[in-house]
């Protein structure tokens, strides 16, 4: 466990935003219909609970942050299961999907990293063939084992990065310690999609990609951006290891770094969507009130994570 004056202060500050934004969603909803106030105030109590294990575990650091996101990357596997059911995908295909969670987690929790990036790839690409030829059945073979496979890549090995982000060498760790780069996207990341939620909804009038996520306009893309950016811009000198935005390359890496999230977010997003309309749903579950399922909320981050890792291993 690692936490100083300086963690404590940006996790202050995360719930002093959050009690603002609770304080504006009450009085906003006070005339509201009874049943849009329930979901609202049901996202809300999700958010309290996210931020509250989101503190945990950049103050126990790895160890946590790899026991939340496994439990995340399970649901999520669950959910992402059930929505391809339909398909003949077999229990022992089922197994071997669910066994790459422990397998990818315990390998990043131990210091693994570089094993972590190499083993679940492979590994499940030759297992869950194997086990789908053992059945001796070629009917749907493709869609079927491509299908499992998608999901354990997007939802393990994609959101498992989130973690991996505490292997930073210790030569770049942020001023707040190793949970800043961790912090950094997962902030960065949430808040762009509330402020794309909320600029679209008021302003909203331009679709993108009306067949795939009818709700999401250019004008909310661009709030996310402006948003994202500034963002990146206050929070990089305490949640990362940049030189000073006074700098060029600094601002340069803070700006970049936004970028890069805001982008990756709405295709890991669109993506997630994409997936639930080609098996006709709208949700991944109601396991999160007013918010839907476990992939509806790591959607984006299971494109920010790895993007923002890769970029740092390109620019440190």
């Amino acid at each position: 466990m690692h936490i100083n004056a300086d963690l404590l202060w940006m996790l202050t500050g995360t719930f002093a935003a959050l009690c603002v934004g609770t304080v504006v969603r009450i009085v906003a909803l006070r005339h509201a219909d009874p049943d849009l106030a329930t979901k609202r105030m049901g996202s809300l109590k999700v958010w309290w609970t996210l931020a509250a294990l989101m503190s945990v575990a950049a103050v126990f650091e790895r160890p946590a942050a790899a026991v939340l996101l496994a439990v995340a990357s399970f649901l999520g596997l669950r959910e992402f299961l059930q929505l391809i059911g339909k398909q003949r995908i077999g229990k022992a295909a089922k197994i071997v999907a669910y066994l790459s969670v422990p397998l990818q987690y315990l390998l990043i929790a131990m210091g693994f990293e570089s094993e972590a990036k190499v083993t679940l790839p492979i590994g499940m690409l030759l297992l869950l063939s194997a086990v789908r030829l053992a059945k001796g059945d070629t009917q749907g073979f493709i869609r079927t084992t491509g299908s499992v496979y998608w999901g354990v890549m997007l939802l393990v090995y994609c959101l498992s990065h989130a973690a991996m982000l505490f292997t930073i060498a210790a030569d770049h760790t942020p001023v707040v310690g190793a949970s800043g780069w961790f912090l950094f996207v997962v902030i960065v990341t949430e808040t762009d999609d509330i402020a794309q939620a909320l600029i679209g909804r008021v302003i909203g009038r331009r679709k993108i990609t009306p067949v795939i996520s009818p709700n999401k306009t250019w004008e909310g893309f661009l709030g996310g951006v402006i948003t994202s950016v500034v963002l990146s811009l206050l929070l990089a000198p305490w949640l990362t290891s940049f030189p000073s935005i006074s700098t060029s390359r600094g601002l340069l890496l803070s700006v970049g770094s936004g970028l890069l999230i805001v982008t990756a977010a709405f295709l890991g997003d669109i993506n997630m969507s994409a997936i639930k309309r080609d098996v006709g749903v709208k949700d991944g579950s109601s396991i999160l009130p007013g918010m839907g399922g476990i992939i509806d909320r790591v959607d984006s981050l299971t494109f920010t994570a790895p993007a923002f890792y890769y970029f740092l291993s390109l620019v440190l």
